[in-house]
């Protein structure tokens, strides 16, 4: 009987501290960059939310690095289809300096793509854009896929709404920023 308490108290523990961990979580995302002038060799924006690759372009027009690297991208959209779609304004547009990753359907594939795209590209700092929920985890996959390059998060700002949904896509994203964060120590 002693043993079952115990482990009963173990494992309401654990949730407590898993709980406090998600509202901590939450709480603390990012609203906001807390760098937005330091110029990188590139700027890698992962794909997913509306307006990400739109602020990729804004970012590169404003100058803080000469080349994009999109990662993550449907391999049936190209380049006209994708500045179609994500309404780019011709002025934001340095194509010759703008590339599409089409290999990475998750953020260690993200991490992965990017990885050899900065060998090949010779880069040794990016500016990374992705949603706000998302930063923490994808700092956590890029700096162990991209050792030696400096990586200035630059996440955009989700805001809550809500719904079942939202809340689930939090739940998730929380989960694996745990296990990638555990993962990060046995590395």
């Amino acid at each position: 009987m002693i043993r079952f308490r115990f482990l009963v108290n173990i494992f309401f523990s654990v949730v407590g501290v898993w709980g406090l961990g998600f509202a901590l979580f939450f709480t603390l995302l990012p609203t906001q960059p807390k760098d937005i002038t330091t110029n990188t060799d590139a700027i890698v924006v992962l794909t997913g939310s509306k307006g990400r690759v739109q602020y990729g372009f804004t970012l590169m027009q404003k100058g803080l690095a000469k080349k994009l690297f999109i990662s993550g991208v449907n391999p049936k959209v190209k380049m006209p289809e994708l500045i179609e779609l994500q309404k780019i304004k011709p002025d934001q547009l340095n194509l010759p300096q703008t590339h599409l990753g089409y290999n990475a359907q998750n953020t260690v594939q993200n991490a992965s793509e990017t990885a050899m795209w900065a060998k090949q590209e010779e880069v040794k700092s990016i500016r990374l854009v992705t949603a706000n929920y998302h930063i923490w985890r994808s700092m956590i996959e890029f700096s162990k896929a991209l050792p030696g390059v400096t990586i200035i998060p630059h996440p955009v700002d989700e805001p809550i709404q809500w719904t079942l949904k939202q809340f689930g896509l939090l739940l998730t994203e929380y989960n694996k920023f745990l296990w990638a964060w555990i993962g990060s120590f046995f590395i």
